[in-house]
C-alpha cells in the first residue's frame, strides 16, 4: 500500500470513492489512524454523498500525504510513471506517449512539460515521420522530462 500513489490516483479522478473504505481499513492494519480513516473504514457500500470531500483529505493526510493533491500535480506524477517505464523498456514508448496524451492531458492543451511528448505522439498517430525517428525522440522527450519535471 503507497498511500502517495493511491492519492494520485484519487486526485486524478482514476480512483472510485467506493473503493476508500477498504482502503481506510487497509491503512488502519498497516498502522496508519485517525477518526476519518475509522469512518471510512466503517462505511459499507458507499454512494458519494456518504463521504465529503474534506474526509478524504483528512484520510490521506492521516496516512501521511499531503493532501489534497491538485489534478495537475497527480498528471505530472502519473505522466512520470509512465515516462520512466517506456524509457527502462518496460512498456512501448509509443503507447507510453498516447497515454500522457490521450489519458492524462485528455486532448486538451498538455502542461508545458508534457507539451513535446504529446506533440510527438500526435505526430506518430498521423504518421507523417519516421517510425525510428519518431521513438527516438519520444524517448528523449521523455528522458528530459523526467530530469527536468519543471
Amino acid at each position: 500500500m503507497d498511500p502517495h500513489k493511491l492519492a494520485v490516483l484519487y486526485y486524478f479522478g482514476d480512483l472510485q470513492y467506493w473503493k476508500l473504505p477498504q482502503i481506510a481499513a487497509d491503512a488502519l492494519e498497516r498502522g496508519y489512524d485517525g477518526d476519518s480513516l475509522r469512518r471510512l473504514a466503517g462505511l459499507i457500500n458507499p454512494v458519494a454523498s456518504d463521504i465529503r470531500a474534506e474526509e478524504i483529505d483528512s484520510a490521506f493526510t492521516e496516512m501521511g500525504v499531503a493532501a489534497p493533491l491538485t489534478k495537475d500535480y497527480a498528471r505530472l506524477v502519473l505522466a512520470a510513471e509512465s515516462a520512466a517505464k517506456a524509457v527502462h523498456g518496460d512498456s512501448n514508448v509509443f503507447d507510453a506517449a498516447t497515454h500522457i496524451r490521450i489519458h492524462l492531458c485528455g486532448f486538451q492543451d498538455p502542461p508545458p512539460e508534457l507539451v513535446r511528448i504529446v506533440r510527438l505522439s500526435e505526430q506518430a498517430e498521423r504518421g507523417t515521420a519516421p517510425w525510428k525517428r519518431l521513438e527516438t525522440e519520444l524517448k528523449d522527450a521523455m528522458r528530459d522530462f523526467l530530469h527536468n519535471p519543471e
